[in-house]
């Protein structure tokens, strides 16, 4: 529905543009019943339907996968919304509903609102501002405790970077962007399917024909990046050729200022480990003596971090897990002429 002050999708107006995720792009969003902020981010369905091919084609050499007519493009993702709605950690962002538009080939996700944007802009040209020892520990714990959730969630992002990691308006950081977010069962987290902006990629990824690599490995190689950027304010490889990236991520060596904290520099020593198998895991790496503060800081445990795990979805969850606009549309009018009706009745 198009309104004076811009596009309103059921009770949500949608305002301008304040970010582009992957695939879509993320619109300021305000409950026109609430007035509540929302960042609404807009998605295709075609692009579901193009996934959901390659998928097919990727699969047909399965016993049983492959064959049949294809479904409907949203009940590929459907089991996914209904996940990320029940994600439930401080440090993830929270996704309230999905909405479809039947007569149109937009898809809105309503995630919360994280007013202070982004933890940090990297761009290949410049450098950012470096955050302190101090205040990067503080976030990458932070960021520990939100992908360690995840990983438990058997969910691993693939897309880590300073720009999906936002700052809400009392500076906690969520973890946002779910657009490349792979699913995997028990602790099968192998993957075969190389995602995530290049600068941050691990290098097992930047090999053609990589065949199956951990997930949650590659997830950690990010984290490792994330945080050199945080403290130097770039990432260690730059270069506008792709080519010439992945090859520097394969075999460069990596520099760190000789000022860099000697704890630190044994982090990025694990994090930054060429060999995936040799790379430091979630556990390891929650109690390294940088993260900890030599163990003045103690991480709160995995058990409590990992307490509010999704628990199995229900055929009523996955039913609601995407919302039709024009059924609630549909709804309102109902309303509407109900009222309608009252009130002449009541004259």
């Amino acid at each position: 529905m198009e309104t004076k002050d811009g596009r309103k999708i059921n009770n949500y107006l949608l305002r301008e543009e304040i970010g582009r995720g992957a695939f879509g792009t993320v619109h300021l969003g305000i409950d026109t019943d609430t007035d509540k902020s929302y960042a609404i981010k807009e998605f295709s369905k075609s692009r579901l339907r193009r996934k959901e091919r390659s998928d097919m084609l990727r699969q047909s050499g399965r016993p049983g996968m492959g064959a049949g007519k294809p479904s409907n493009p949203l009940d590929l993702v459907r089991g996914e919304m209904a996940i990320l709605k029940k994600l439930n950690h401080p440090h993830v962002v929270k996704l309230f509903e999905v909405l479809d538009d039947p007569n149109d080939d937009s898809l809105y996700m309503v995630f919360e609102m994280a007013q202070k944007g982004v933890l940090m802009k990297v761009d290949v040209d410049q450098v950012a501002k470096p955050y302190s020892n101090d205040e990067a520990r503080r976030y990458f714990r932070e960021m520990i405790l939100g992908i360690e959730y995840l990983h438990n969630n058997d969910i691993v992002h693939r897309d880590i970077k300073p720009d999906n990691l936002l700052l809400s308006s009392g500076g906690m950081l969520k973890i946002v962007d779910f657009g490349v977010s792979e699913m995997f069962k028990g602790n099968d987290d192998k993957l075969k399917k190389s995602a995530g902006s290049p600068a941050f990629m691990a290098p097992e990824l930047c090999i053609a024909h990589h065949g199956e690599i951990s997930g949650k490995a590659a997830d950690i190689w990010s984290m490792g990046i994330t945080l050199y950027c945080l403290i130097y304010g770039r990432p260690p490889f730059r270069t506008s050729s792709l080519v010439d990236l992945l090859d520097m991520i394969r075999d460069d060596p990596i520099h760190y200022e000789k000022s860099t904290d000697p704890d630190l520099l044994d982090l990025f020593y694990k994090l930054l480990e060429r060999d995936p198998s040799k790379r430091i895991t979630m556990l390891e790496m929650r109690n390294h003596p940088w993260v900890t503060n030599r163990g003045k800081l103690p991480m709160i445990t995995e058990e409590e971090n990992c307490r509010a795990l999704v628990t199995e979805i229900t055929e009523e969850e996955m039913a609601n897990a995407i919302k039709s606009v024009a059924n609630i549309f549909t709804v309102v009018s109902i309303q509407c002429r109900y009222k309608r009706e009252k009130n002449k009745k009541e004259v």
